[in-house]
Protein backbone atom coordinates (compact mmCIF):
# COMPACT_ATOMS: atom_id res chain seq x y z
CA UNK A 1 0.00 0.00 0.00
CA UNK A 2 1.07 3.79 -0.53
CA UNK A 3 2.40 5.65 2.39
CA UNK A 4 -0.75 6.87 4.69
CA UNK A 5 -1.51 10.81 3.87
CA UNK A 6 -1.32 10.74 7.90
CA UNK A 7 0.88 13.75 9.09
CA UNK A 8 3.84 12.61 10.94
CA UNK A 9 2.44 14.49 14.61
CA UNK A 10 -0.32 12.85 14.54
CA UNK A 11 1.07 9.63 13.67
CA UNK A 12 3.50 10.10 16.77
CA UNK A 13 0.41 10.93 18.77
CA UNK A 14 -1.77 7.96 17.56
CA UNK A 15 1.20 5.59 18.19
CA UNK A 16 1.24 6.70 21.80
CA UNK A 17 -2.28 6.25 22.34
CA UNK A 18 -1.96 3.00 20.79
CA UNK A 19 0.43 2.16 23.00
CA UNK A 20 -1.35 2.70 25.83
CA UNK A 21 -3.72 0.96 24.76
CA UNK A 22 -2.23 -2.29 24.08
CA UNK A 23 -0.41 -1.96 27.70
CA UNK A 24 -3.87 -2.20 28.95
CA UNK A 25 -5.22 -4.41 26.89
CA UNK A 26 -2.17 -7.21 27.08
CA UNK A 27 -2.36 -7.02 31.17
CA UNK A 28 -6.65 -7.06 30.84
CA UNK A 29 -6.10 -10.60 28.73
CA UNK A 30 -3.81 -11.94 31.26
CA UNK A 31 -5.59 -11.66 34.61
CA UNK A 32 -7.48 -14.69 33.99
CA UNK A 33 -4.64 -16.22 34.93
CA UNK A 34 -3.27 -14.35 36.83
CA UNK A 35 -6.34 -14.20 39.38
CA UNK A 36 -7.60 -18.03 38.57
CA UNK A 37 -6.04 -18.99 42.24
CA UNK A 38 -7.79 -15.69 43.74
CA UNK A 39 -11.23 -16.67 41.48
CA UNK A 40 -10.85 -20.68 43.02
CA UNK A 41 -10.54 -19.85 46.48
CA UNK A 42 -13.48 -17.27 46.18
CA UNK A 43 -16.00 -18.87 44.05
CA UNK A 44 -14.99 -22.20 45.68
CA UNK A 45 -14.41 -23.36 42.05
CA UNK A 46 -13.28 -26.65 40.23
CA UNK A 47 -10.91 -26.91 37.16
CA UNK A 48 -13.74 -27.32 35.97
CA UNK A 49 -15.38 -24.29 36.74
CA UNK A 50 -12.58 -22.29 36.11
CA UNK A 51 -12.66 -23.48 32.27
CA UNK A 52 -16.21 -22.04 32.20
CA UNK A 53 -14.60 -18.28 32.69
CA UNK A 54 -11.81 -19.09 29.89
CA UNK A 55 -14.52 -20.31 27.61
CA UNK A 56 -17.02 -17.86 28.40
CA UNK A 57 -14.45 -14.92 27.27
CA UNK A 58 -13.59 -17.08 24.32
CA UNK A 59 -17.09 -17.07 22.94
CA UNK A 60 -16.74 -13.24 23.73
CA UNK A 61 -14.37 -13.43 21.14
CA UNK A 62 -16.08 -15.29 18.65
CA UNK A 63 -19.19 -13.01 18.80
CA UNK A 64 -16.89 -9.66 18.38
CA UNK A 65 -15.18 -10.63 15.67
CA UNK A 66 -18.05 -11.95 13.52
CA UNK A 67 -19.97 -9.48 14.02
CA UNK A 68 -17.31 -6.17 14.71
CA UNK A 69 -15.57 -6.89 11.50
CA UNK A 70 -18.15 -6.73 9.55
CA UNK A 71 -19.65 -3.83 10.69
CA UNK A 72 -16.62 -1.98 10.09
CA UNK A 73 -16.60 -2.95 6.40
CA UNK A 74 -19.48 -1.22 6.16
CA UNK A 75 -19.26 1.95 8.33
CA UNK A 76 -15.98 2.07 8.89
CA UNK A 77 -12.97 1.22 11.35
CA UNK A 78 -13.24 4.47 13.36
CA UNK A 79 -16.36 4.09 14.40
CA UNK A 80 -16.20 0.19 15.34
CA UNK A 81 -12.89 0.87 17.17
CA UNK A 82 -14.28 3.72 19.62
CA UNK A 83 -17.17 1.43 20.20
CA UNK A 84 -15.46 -1.46 20.89
CA UNK A 85 -13.28 0.21 23.33
CA UNK A 86 -16.16 1.57 25.33
CA UNK A 87 -18.03 -1.78 25.98
CA UNK A 88 -13.97 -2.86 26.61
CA UNK A 89 -14.35 -0.52 29.34
CA UNK A 90 -17.95 -1.39 30.40
CA UNK A 91 -16.83 -4.20 31.14
CA UNK A 92 -14.09 -3.55 33.02
CA UNK A 93 -16.21 -1.07 35.57
CA UNK A 94 -18.56 -3.85 35.93
CA UNK A 95 -15.55 -6.06 37.77
CA UNK A 96 -15.43 -2.90 39.46
CA UNK A 97 -19.00 -3.01 40.95
CA UNK A 98 -19.76 -6.73 41.59
CA UNK A 99 -18.79 -9.42 43.69
CA UNK A 100 -21.09 -12.26 41.44
CA UNK A 101 -19.71 -15.26 39.44
CA UNK A 102 -22.34 -14.90 36.34
CA UNK A 103 -21.45 -11.30 35.97
CA UNK A 104 -18.15 -11.88 36.43
CA UNK A 105 -18.82 -14.23 33.18
CA UNK A 106 -20.45 -11.46 31.58
CA UNK A 107 -17.74 -9.17 31.95
CA UNK A 108 -15.23 -11.82 30.63
CA UNK A 109 -17.49 -11.66 27.60
CA UNK A 110 -17.62 -8.42 26.90
CA UNK A 111 -13.87 -8.03 28.25
CA UNK A 112 -12.19 -10.25 26.26
CA UNK A 113 -14.24 -10.03 23.39
CA UNK A 114 -13.61 -6.43 23.16
CA UNK A 115 -9.78 -6.59 23.28
CA UNK A 116 -9.78 -9.39 21.00
CA UNK A 117 -11.52 -7.10 18.26
CA UNK A 118 -9.33 -3.87 19.08
CA UNK A 119 -6.07 -6.04 18.23
CA UNK A 120 -8.01 -6.89 14.71
CA UNK A 121 -9.16 -3.52 13.93
CA UNK A 122 -5.50 -1.97 14.79
CA UNK A 123 -4.28 -4.26 12.50
CA UNK A 124 -6.34 -3.06 9.67
CA UNK A 125 -5.72 0.90 10.39
CA UNK A 126 -2.34 0.27 10.67
CA UNK A 127 -1.79 0.12 6.91
CA UNK A 128 -3.65 3.32 6.87
CA UNK A 129 -1.97 5.29 9.36
CA UNK A 130 1.57 4.10 9.45
CA UNK A 131 4.68 4.01 6.19
CA UNK A 132 5.81 0.72 8.05
CA UNK A 133 2.78 -0.99 9.22
CA UNK A 134 4.60 -4.34 9.70
CA UNK A 135 6.88 -3.18 12.14
CA UNK A 136 4.56 -0.51 13.64
CA UNK A 137 2.62 -3.56 14.62
CA UNK A 138 5.14 -5.52 16.21
CA UNK A 139 6.00 -3.21 18.36
CA UNK A 140 2.64 -1.94 19.47
CA UNK A 141 2.65 -5.59 20.22
CA UNK A 142 5.78 -5.31 21.99
CA UNK A 143 3.57 -2.76 24.25
CA UNK A 144 0.80 -5.27 24.40
CA UNK A 145 3.39 -8.03 25.97
CA UNK A 146 4.79 -5.37 28.48
CA UNK A 147 1.11 -5.36 30.15
CA UNK A 148 0.86 -9.23 29.97
CA UNK A 149 4.53 -9.67 31.46
CA UNK A 150 4.00 -7.37 34.19
CA UNK A 151 0.30 -8.82 34.94
CA UNK A 152 1.98 -12.37 34.94
CA UNK A 153 5.53 -11.50 37.23
CA UNK A 154 4.65 -8.88 39.15
CA UNK A 155 1.33 -8.31 39.64
CA UNK A 156 0.67 -12.63 39.88
CA UNK A 157 3.60 -12.70 42.54
CA UNK A 158 1.85 -10.42 44.42
CA UNK A 159 -2.39 -10.91 44.31
CA UNK A 160 -3.99 -12.84 46.77
CA UNK A 161 -7.70 -11.35 47.42
CA UNK A 162 -10.60 -10.31 45.33
CA UNK A 163 -9.87 -6.52 46.16
CA UNK A 164 -6.77 -6.85 44.28
CA UNK A 165 -8.87 -7.73 41.06
CA UNK A 166 -10.91 -4.50 41.63
CA UNK A 167 -8.21 -2.19 41.96
CA UNK A 168 -6.14 -4.22 38.64
CA UNK A 169 -8.83 -3.12 36.29
CA UNK A 170 -9.58 0.30 37.67
CA UNK A 171 -6.12 1.61 36.79
CA UNK A 172 -6.85 -0.30 33.20
CA UNK A 173 -9.93 1.26 33.27
CA UNK A 174 -8.34 5.08 33.72
CA UNK A 175 -5.72 4.01 30.88
CA UNK A 176 -8.37 3.00 28.48
CA UNK A 177 -10.39 6.18 29.35
CA UNK A 178 -7.06 8.24 27.88
CA UNK A 179 -6.77 6.03 24.88
CA UNK A 180 -10.58 6.39 23.84
CA UNK A 181 -10.40 10.19 24.24
CA UNK A 182 -7.04 10.56 22.46
CA UNK A 183 -7.74 8.33 19.55
CA UNK A 184 -11.18 9.97 19.25
CA UNK A 185 -9.84 13.42 19.19
CA UNK A 186 -6.87 12.69 16.75
CA UNK A 187 -8.75 10.35 14.56
CA UNK A 188 -11.47 12.78 13.60
CA UNK A 189 -10.25 14.25 9.91
CA UNK A 190 -8.60 10.81 9.06
CA UNK A 191 -11.03 9.79 5.80
CA UNK A 192 -9.49 6.25 5.41
CA UNK A 193 -10.71 5.18 8.70
CA UNK A 194 -14.03 6.96 8.69
CA UNK A 195 -15.71 5.51 4.99
CA UNK A 196 -15.94 1.91 3.69
CA UNK A 197 -13.56 0.45 1.05
CA UNK A 198 -14.30 0.11 -2.26
CA UNK A 199 -13.82 -3.34 -4.25
CA UNK A 200 -10.99 -3.65 -5.55
CA UNK A 201 -11.24 -3.30 -9.16
CA UNK A 202 -8.68 -6.28 -11.91
CA UNK A 203 -6.11 -3.39 -11.56
CA UNK A 204 -3.07 -3.21 -9.10
CA UNK A 205 -2.79 -2.58 -5.36
CA UNK A 206 -2.44 1.41 -5.89
CA UNK A 207 -5.65 1.58 -6.99
CA UNK A 208 -7.12 -0.11 -4.57
CA UNK A 209 -5.50 2.69 -2.10
CA UNK A 210 -6.64 5.13 -4.44
CA UNK A 211 -10.50 3.61 -3.71
CA UNK A 212 -10.07 3.44 0.26
CA UNK A 213 -9.27 7.59 -0.01
CA UNK A 214 -12.22 8.04 -2.36
CA UNK A 215 -14.22 6.74 0.21
CA UNK A 216 -16.79 4.79 -2.05
CA UNK A 217 -19.38 2.67 -0.85
CA UNK A 218 -18.47 -1.06 -0.51
CA UNK A 219 -20.26 -3.71 -2.03
CA UNK A 220 -22.03 -6.26 0.97
CA UNK A 221 -19.67 -9.46 1.59
CA UNK A 222 -20.96 -12.43 2.51
CA UNK A 223 -19.53 -14.57 4.91
CA UNK A 224 -20.21 -17.72 2.50
CA UNK A 225 -17.84 -15.78 -0.29
CA UNK A 226 -14.72 -15.50 2.18
CA UNK A 227 -14.92 -19.15 3.15
CA UNK A 228 -14.91 -20.11 -0.48
CA UNK A 229 -11.27 -19.13 -0.61
CA UNK A 230 -8.90 -21.92 0.07
CA UNK A 231 -6.54 -19.22 2.10
CA UNK A 232 -9.71 -19.62 4.88
CA UNK A 233 -9.22 -23.11 5.56
CA UNK A 234 -4.94 -23.22 6.14
CA UNK A 235 -5.34 -19.57 8.35
CA UNK A 236 -8.54 -21.39 10.42
CA UNK A 237 -6.46 -24.40 11.35
CA UNK A 238 -3.14 -21.80 11.75
CA UNK A 239 -5.03 -19.57 14.16
CA UNK A 240 -7.13 -22.17 16.02
CA UNK A 241 -4.01 -24.74 16.86
CA UNK A 242 -1.75 -21.61 17.50
CA UNK A 243 -4.39 -19.95 19.81
CA UNK A 244 -4.59 -23.22 21.91
CA UNK A 245 -0.77 -23.20 22.29
CA UNK A 246 0.04 -19.65 22.97
CA UNK A 247 -3.42 -19.13 25.51
CA UNK A 248 -2.77 -22.24 26.88
CA UNK A 249 0.61 -21.24 28.98
CA UNK A 250 -1.44 -17.51 29.56
CA UNK A 251 -4.37 -19.47 31.14
CA UNK A 252 -3.08 -22.52 32.56
CA UNK A 253 0.37 -22.74 33.19
CA UNK A 254 0.22 -20.57 36.67
CA UNK A 255 -2.67 -22.37 38.20
CA UNK A 256 -1.20 -25.82 36.78
CA UNK A 257 2.39 -25.35 38.50
CA UNK A 258 0.14 -24.29 41.99
CA UNK A 259 -1.64 -27.03 41.91
CA UNK A 260 -0.38 -29.67 39.68
CA UNK A 261 3.53 -28.98 40.83
CA UNK A 262 2.39 -27.84 44.30
CA UNK A 263 5.02 -24.40 43.77
CA UNK A 264 4.32 -20.90 45.69
CA UNK A 265 2.20 -18.47 43.64
CA UNK A 266 5.58 -16.50 43.16
CA UNK A 267 7.42 -19.56 42.28
CA UNK A 268 4.62 -20.58 39.49
CA UNK A 269 4.56 -16.84 38.29
CA UNK A 270 8.00 -17.04 36.83
CA UNK A 271 7.28 -19.23 33.68
CA UNK A 272 4.37 -17.36 32.08
CA UNK A 273 6.09 -14.58 33.10
CA UNK A 274 9.49 -15.84 30.54
CA UNK A 275 7.20 -16.60 27.89
CA UNK A 276 5.40 -13.90 27.62
CA UNK A 277 8.76 -11.69 28.43
CA UNK A 278 10.28 -13.59 25.42
CA UNK A 279 7.19 -12.23 23.20
CA UNK A 280 7.25 -9.15 24.46
CA UNK A 281 10.90 -8.81 23.55
CA UNK A 282 10.91 -10.46 20.51
CA UNK A 283 7.84 -7.92 19.25
CA UNK A 284 10.57 -5.15 19.65
CA UNK A 285 14.07 -6.80 18.47
CA UNK A 286 12.12 -8.93 15.99
CA UNK A 287 9.66 -6.24 14.35
CA UNK A 288 12.16 -5.41 11.53
CA UNK A 289 12.34 -8.79 10.40
CA UNK A 290 9.15 -8.46 9.22
CA UNK A 291 9.95 -5.64 7.17
CA UNK A 292 13.57 -7.17 5.96
CA UNK A 293 12.15 -10.91 4.86
CA UNK A 294 8.67 -10.66 4.21
CA UNK A 295 5.76 -11.64 6.05
CA UNK A 296 5.67 -15.37 4.78
CA UNK A 297 9.70 -15.72 4.93
CA UNK A 298 9.81 -14.03 8.71
CA UNK A 299 6.44 -16.66 9.69
CA UNK A 300 8.32 -19.44 8.43
CA UNK A 301 11.45 -18.66 10.40
CA UNK A 302 9.62 -18.04 13.36
CA UNK A 303 7.11 -21.04 13.44
CA UNK A 304 9.50 -23.51 13.18
CA UNK A 305 12.09 -22.59 15.37
CA UNK A 306 9.69 -21.39 18.20
CA UNK A 307 8.06 -24.44 17.73
CA UNK A 308 11.21 -26.51 18.57
CA UNK A 309 12.13 -24.80 21.50
CA UNK A 310 7.85 -24.56 23.19
CA UNK A 311 8.14 -28.36 22.63
CA UNK A 312 11.40 -28.91 24.31
CA UNK A 313 10.16 -26.62 27.37
CA UNK A 314 6.83 -29.03 27.68
CA UNK A 315 8.09 -32.51 26.97
CA UNK A 316 11.16 -31.89 29.34
CA UNK A 317 9.63 -29.92 32.13
CA UNK A 318 11.08 -29.12 35.49
CA UNK A 319 14.05 -26.33 34.54
CA UNK A 320 13.28 -26.70 30.89
CA UNK A 321 10.62 -24.26 31.45
CA UNK A 322 12.97 -21.91 31.52
CA UNK A 323 12.96 -22.14 28.00
CA UNK A 324 9.61 -20.57 27.63
CA UNK A 325 11.54 -17.29 27.54
CA UNK A 326 13.39 -18.08 24.39
CA UNK A 327 10.32 -20.34 22.97
CA UNK A 328 7.99 -16.76 23.39
CA UNK A 329 10.89 -15.14 21.84
CA UNK A 330 11.07 -16.77 18.96
CA UNK A 331 6.87 -17.27 18.54
CA UNK A 332 6.60 -13.23 19.27
CA UNK A 333 5.75 -12.24 16.00
CA UNK A 334 3.30 -14.82 14.84
CA UNK A 335 0.24 -13.79 16.32
CA UNK A 336 0.48 -10.12 14.66
CA UNK A 337 2.49 -10.92 11.83
CA UNK A 338 -0.09 -13.99 10.47
CA UNK A 339 -3.10 -11.54 10.69
CA UNK A 340 -1.47 -9.10 8.16
CA UNK A 341 -1.06 -11.84 5.86
CA UNK A 342 -4.69 -12.40 5.71
CA UNK A 343 -4.21 -9.21 3.53
CA UNK A 344 -2.25 -11.24 0.73
CA UNK A 345 -4.94 -13.89 0.00
CA UNK A 346 -7.89 -11.65 0.21
CA UNK A 347 -9.11 -8.48 -1.83
CA UNK A 348 -8.96 -4.88 0.04
CA UNK A 349 -12.74 -4.52 -0.13
CA UNK A 350 -13.55 -7.63 2.57
CA UNK A 351 -9.80 -7.98 4.41
CA UNK A 352 -11.74 -6.76 7.67
CA UNK A 353 -14.64 -8.79 7.11
CA UNK A 354 -11.75 -11.93 6.03
CA UNK A 355 -9.86 -11.46 9.11
CA UNK A 356 -12.69 -11.18 11.51
CA UNK A 357 -14.05 -14.35 10.54
CA UNK A 358 -10.95 -16.49 10.36
CA UNK A 359 -10.18 -15.38 13.75
CA UNK A 360 -13.63 -15.52 15.09
CA UNK A 361 -14.47 -19.52 13.67
CA UNK A 362 -10.75 -20.36 14.74
CA UNK A 363 -11.68 -18.69 18.31
CA UNK A 364 -13.91 -21.85 18.15
CA UNK A 365 -10.65 -24.35 18.74
CA UNK A 366 -10.68 -21.86 22.00
CA UNK A 367 -13.86 -22.85 22.89
CA UNK A 368 -13.59 -25.92 22.50
CA UNK A 369 -10.53 -26.95 24.28
CA UNK A 370 -11.15 -24.78 27.04
CA UNK A 371 -14.68 -26.24 27.85
CA UNK A 372 -13.57 -29.53 28.09
CA UNK A 373 -9.81 -28.95 29.38
CA UNK A 374 -10.94 -29.04 33.04
CA UNK A 375 -12.74 -32.02 33.04
CA UNK A 376 -9.65 -33.68 31.03
CA UNK A 377 -7.63 -32.34 34.30
CA UNK A 378 -10.08 -33.72 36.64
CA UNK A 379 -9.98 -37.15 34.82
CA UNK A 380 -6.21 -37.82 34.01
CA UNK A 381 -4.43 -35.04 35.70
CA UNK A 382 -2.53 -32.25 34.94
CA UNK A 383 0.62 -33.72 33.68
CA UNK A 384 -0.41 -35.55 30.54
CA UNK A 385 -3.37 -33.19 29.74
CA UNK A 386 -1.13 -29.74 29.72
CA UNK A 387 0.53 -31.73 26.40
CA UNK A 388 -2.42 -31.01 24.47
CA UNK A 389 -0.41 -27.80 24.19
CA UNK A 390 2.74 -28.79 22.38
CA UNK A 391 0.76 -30.74 20.01
CA UNK A 392 -1.39 -27.81 19.32
CA UNK A 393 1.79 -25.92 18.50
CA UNK A 394 3.47 -28.50 16.21
CA UNK A 395 0.15 -28.76 14.56
CA UNK A 396 -0.23 -25.11 13.75
CA UNK A 397 3.41 -25.07 12.67
CA UNK A 398 2.88 -28.18 10.24
CA UNK A 399 0.00 -26.71 8.68
CA UNK A 400 1.83 -23.27 7.94
CA UNK A 401 4.55 -25.10 6.40
CA UNK A 402 1.93 -26.51 3.73
CA UNK A 403 0.16 -23.46 3.17
CA UNK A 404 3.25 -21.03 2.60
CA UNK A 405 4.32 -23.52 0.08
CA UNK A 406 1.44 -22.45 -2.31
CA UNK A 407 1.99 -19.31 -3.54
CA UNK A 408 -0.82 -19.43 -6.07
CA UNK A 409 -3.55 -18.69 -3.43
CA UNK A 410 -2.03 -15.39 -3.19
CA UNK A 411 -4.02 -12.16 -4.57
CA UNK A 412 -0.58 -9.98 -4.14
CA UNK A 413 2.87 -10.48 -3.43
CA UNK A 414 3.93 -7.61 -1.31
CA UNK A 415 5.70 -7.99 1.35
CA UNK A 416 4.99 -11.90 1.08
CA UNK A 417 8.50 -13.69 0.30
Amino acid sequence: MGSPAVSKQTRIALYVVFAILMMALGSSDSLRGVFAPVFAEHFTLTASDLSLIITVSYIGNLVFMLLGTRIADSFGLRLVFITTMLLWMAALALYLVTDNFILLLIGMFFAMGGSTLLNIMLNLMSPLLFAAPGMILNTLFFTQGIGTTFSQSAISATVDSFVDWKIVNGVLLVMGAVAVIGFAFLSRNIQGLTRARKSEQQGSAEMQDNAVQQGSAAPKVSYIEIVKYPAFWFLFLIFGFYFVAEHGVMNWVNIYLIQGKGLSSAEAAIFPALFFGGITVGRLILSKLVDKMGIMGSLRLCFISGTVIYLIAYVIGGNAYYLFALAGFLLSIIYPTTMLAVQLYFPAYNAATATGVIMAVATIFDIAFNAVFGYIIDSVGYDLSMMLMPIAMVLSTATFLVFERMRSLRLRENLGK
